[in-house]
């Protein structure tokens, strides 16, 4: 028998399991919910949550290849295939073979991709202030922190 305690002290198929104890129930449900206001908020820069990801990630690192972008995003390598069709046909990428490796198509943010990152994130930013209000830089980096560590813990399973 483990020696560590178990985190939340009731499992969810005991009687005196109560959702709002399970921290799981709230990343779900914060999840859910940012994910809705950001579709409505990046709707006003003609993007959604999946093409923001992709042109987040790609800014980030200033050029990506699918596979990064994918890891990095969170979203199937087809799935990030498809969106950076998409985002290229919009004018807002442009992809190229990867020097090192033919195999691999890098991606890069046009001119007008950059502007409409910063027109995004602009956008985005007010939904994270929103999000933390009331919350100080610690507790919002003690919960990074923590939430590092169970997405560790899942990925040891």
């Amino acid at each position: 028998m483990s020696s560590l305690k178990k985190t939340p002290d009731v499992e969810p198929a005991d009687p005196a399991f109560h959702r709002e104890e399970f921290p799981f129930y709230w990343i779900v449900n914060v999840y859910a919910r940012y994910t809705q206001i950001m579709e409505i908020t990046l709707k006003k820069s003609q993007l959604d949550v999946s093409r923001f990801r992709v042109l987040m990630v790609t800014q980030q690192y200033g050029k990506a290849s699918i596979s990064q972008i994918s890891e990095y995003a969170m979203v199937k390598m087809p799935t990030v295939t498809k969106i950076v069709g998409r985002l290229r046909d919009d004018g807002l990428v442009t992809t190229a073979s990867s020097e090192a490796d033919a195999r691999v198509t890098e991606v890069m943010l046009t001119a007008v991709g950059v502007e409409k990152v910063e027109e995004a994130n602009r956008l985005a930013s007010k939904v994270f202030e929103k999000g933390f209000k009331g919350m100080s830089a610690a507790q919002v980096e003690k919960m990074n922190l923590s939430l590092g560590k169970v997405l560790d813990n899942l990925n040891d399973l």
